[in-house]
């Protein structure tokens, strides 16, 4: 793979978690969870945008930046979609795939060897790990208390 490959894929996968937000709406009916989830969609939505119109430039200025791993997503059931019935079930799939994300991200900056696309990789997967942060952060104030 090469980077332009890379960020196409990323992008792809970014347009699937939008699609992924849009369609869990249905499973939704609290309008404080719905906005939550519509804010979410957009997010994944500006990152798509950001990777169709990524400027290889920005590889050599990345400083990646401390971001605290809760491990929530990581002691929690998976789930398929087809399973979801509730936010909390949401919350737990999306953290899943943003967990599964940052390790694909991770797994590819560890066996590049080219150094732009080390340095891409690990971009990305710091901003998979950026939503899982904030997902789990959102769980933790929320869904802990709702049990």
């Amino acid at each position: 793979m090469d980077l332009n490959e890379i960020v196409k894929q990323a992008a792809q996968q970014e347009d699937k978690a939008y699609k992924f937000y849009m369609d869990a709406l249905k499973y939704v009916k609290d309008e404080p969870s719905r906005i939550w989830l519509k804010e979410l969609a957009n997010e994944e939505l500006k990152h798509k945008e950001l990777l169709e119109h990524f400027d290889p430039s920005k590889i050599k200025k990345f400083k990646p930046s401390k971001i605290q791993d809760l491990h929530i997503a990581e002691y929690l059931v998976d789930k398929d979609i087809s399973e979801i019935k509730s936010f909390q079930d949401v919350l737990i799939v999306a953290m899943k795939k943003e967990q599964k994300s940052y390790n694909f991200y991770v797994s590819m900056a560890k066996s590049a060897d080219n150094p732009d696309m080390k340095k891409l990789c690990k971009m990305l997967a710091q901003e998979e790990l950026k939503h899982k942060h904030k997902l789990e952060l959102y769980y933790d104030d929320n869904v802990y208390q709702w049990d």
